[in-house]
């Protein structure tokens, strides 16, 4: 859950934790707030309530992220699922917020104030945009005032999360016991029995590709395929149709100057060479030399990089190379930062000299400042500006679109008279085979809606992101349809080739395995059954020379007995079989602190995870829970 990530960070077990995603956890699960009205009500928990708009939005949007993430729309078992797991959701999350309530915890209007400003998706040029913030929360269906209580509950629920996992504690035997293990290495040796080894030697009758083919569908089908029609509204395209004239943009910078002014700041690149302080007079006269040579270098033409890579000998002292963007005042050295904002653009600085060694560098480019002109930032004006009349267009059209699709239903022709905007075809398409605009799993959903299909009728308005929205109708449907068997014979043949060669090598696997239980040793099974084993020693884990499925079967096995071994057959993919036998384990003699404080900080978390999902239990089976089935 990603308002996990905002828990974890302001306690600061996942330093850095990016904070701009909180926005969409707000989106999948909708949004908890008292004052919805009179409406029906899907659940209580301890006397509060969860309505039924509060439930829709979590569900509508929660499937609309389960669509984007699996390309297809979901099945009526699927979408039941959905509703169960997104109530469930609404549940817990309210039960951890009254739990954090009735122990009194407590979050600050400048936490609330602090943790804002630090969404990134809430920022601008200049750090926090105020239009960004409202604009951003307006487009999930609240006001700031909304967002902001829930804000309040998520983190005071951190809190609460905290208070109960913070005593958590992993022993250092605990801690070194499973680092030994991680550690470990095996000796092991193995066959894999490939099915291609045997597919070409197999005869397939007709009888067989006859029988396959009357019991299959799957793979034999063409899938049923859609012809749609659509009209398509979005902000970026309209922008493209604005004309900006000089004195509406300059008026648009004017009013905006805030956005488009920045502090003066420099790019600069840099080359450092390591001198100490204390250097000798001999090491202070090589240094020199070696910066006088390099500043020469690019004073001729040569770039930074090419200095770098093509003219760096290795001698001592050593040279680092550093290309930085455009950096604001304060954040080089004091004595340098002095000198990079006396510089022009395209200046080169002579050898310079801190406590930290020498430096050459280049002043590549300068903005803000006395730069901050609309000349300047014109460019990115216009494409404001274009954008935000758009906006504007796009709000307007986009409602009556909806209304006249809605009025016309049975044609897009009157909506796109009206909005003046072209209708568009499809060709064919499947749910696998559709590409750019129609991939998108709600364009899918709709155009494979059975009722959409049989009505004729247009979709409701379709949200694809941002400013952007589809309308369509399905103009022809093509079932899915079975391939004649003279089209799918060979594909027959190939499956059922692969299925006997696959059992074949599965029953010499089971006699290899049968015959090791038996007592014999590794070379006269290969002997008496005609294969090679591979041998692996003092593998570890993470090795990739060896099958995954193989390394994996091997280190589920127990200790061999002394001059023995412990043995397994796994299934390699679907067709291919493999024997594995272990003959040794070591551990290692020594470990790591590193490794002993990475073991200690998974487990840590492990623990942490398991206080916090028991904690969440005891709420669960304490709490007053009350479902209205008939209101979802």
């Amino acid at each position: 859950m990603l308002m996990q990530k905002i828990r974890n960070w302001a306690t600061g077990w996942i330093a850095g934790a990016i904070m701009g995603l909180v926005i969409i956890t707000f989106a999948v699960w909708g949004i908890s707030f008292a004052d919805q009205g009179a409406e029906p009500v899907v659940a209580s928990v301890n006397g509060e309530d969860i309505n039924l708009r509060q439930f829709q939005q979590a569900y509508n949007n929660f499937r609309e992220q389960m669509q984007k993430y699996t390309g297809k729309s979901l099945a009526s078992g699927e979408e039941e699922l959905l509703k169960k797991q997104t109530l469930d959701k609404l549940i817990q999350d309210e039960v951890i917020n009254l739990a954090a309530t009735e122990n009194g915890l407590y979050i600050s209007d400048s936490m609330i104030r602090k943790t804002v400003r630090d969404i990134d998706v809430f920022s601008g040029e200049n750090g926090f945009d105020r239009a960004n913030y409202e604009r951003g929360v307006m487009q999930l269906g609240m006001t700031p005032a909304i967002f902001e209580h829930q804000l309040r509950l998520e983190l005071m629920a951190n809190q609460l999360q905290g208070a109960v996992t913070n005593s958590a504690f992993v022993s250092e035997k605990e801690a070194v016991w499973l680092t030994r293990i991680s550690k470990q290495t095996r000796d092991l040796s193995y066959v894999i029995l490939p099915a291609d080894d045997l597919v070409d030697s197999i005869e397939i009758n007709n009888d067989a590709i006859e029988e396959y083919y009357g019991k299959t569908s799957e793979g034999l089908s063409e899938p049923e395929q859609v012809k749609i029609a659509y009209l398509e509204l979005s902000v970026e395209k309209l922008a493209e149709e604005i004309v900006a004239g000089e004195e509406d943009l300059r008026t648009y910078y004017d009013d905006n100057k805030d956005k488009y002014d920045v502090k003066e700041q420099r790019k600069v690149n840099v080359i450092d060479i390591k001198l100490s302080p204390e250097a000798e007079d001999e090491e202070i006269e090589l240094a020199n030399n070696r910066a006088e040579k390099v500043r020469a270098l690019i004073a001729s033409g040569i770039s930074f990089t090419d200095v770098a890579e093509k003219h760096d000998d290795g001698l001592k002292p050593d040279m680092l190379v550093s290309e930085h963007g455009y950096l604001a005042r304060g954040v080089l050295p004091q004595e340098i930062d002095e000198l990079v904002f006396t510089m022009e653009q395209g200046e080169l600085s002579k050898v310079e000299r801190t406590d930290r060694g020498l430096h050459i560098f280049r002043v590549e480019g300068i903005k803000g400042g006395i730069n901050n002109t609309f000349e300047n930032s014109r460019e990115l004006v216009e494409k404001d500006y274009k954008n935000s009349e758009a906006e504007y267009k796009y709000f307007d059209l986009a409602d009556k679109l909806v209304n006249l699709a809605y009025e016309h239903a049975d044609s897009l022709e009157v909506a796109a008279e009206e909005i003046d905007i072209e209708i568009q075809e499809s060709d064919f398409f499947n749910r696998n085979g559709a590409t750019e605009l129609l991939d998108d799993a709600k364009i899918l959903a709709a155009s494979f809606n059975q009722e959409a299909i049989k009505s004729g009728q247009n979709s409701e308005a379709i949200e694809l992101d941002n400013n952007h929205l589809v309308i369509l109708r399905v103009l022809e449907y093509l079932p899915a349809e079975k391939k004649s068997l003279d089209t799918v014979q060979q594909q027959i043949t190939q499956i059922l080739k692969s299925e006997h060669a696959s059992k074949l090598q599965q029953e010499k696997g089971q006699k290899i395995l049968e015959q090791l239980r038996q007592g014999s040793d590794l070379s006269q099974v290969a002997e008496t059954l005609g294969f090679e084993w591979q041998h692996a020693e003092a593998v570890n884990r993470d090795v990739v020379s060896v099958n995954r499925k193989i390394l994996r079967t091997a280190f589920k096995l127990g200790k061999p007995a002394e001059n023995g071994f412990t043995f397994a057959g796994t299934e390699i993919g679907k067709e291919d079989y493999a024997v594995v036998a272990v003959s040794k384990i070591e551990y290692p003699v020594t470990l790591l602190d590193e490794d002993i404080d990475k073991t200690k900080e998974m487990l840590l978390q492990l623990k942490v995870s398991d206080e916090w999902s028991s904690l969440v239990d005891a709420l669960m089976d304490k709490a007053s829970i009350r479902i209205n089935s008939s209101n979802l």
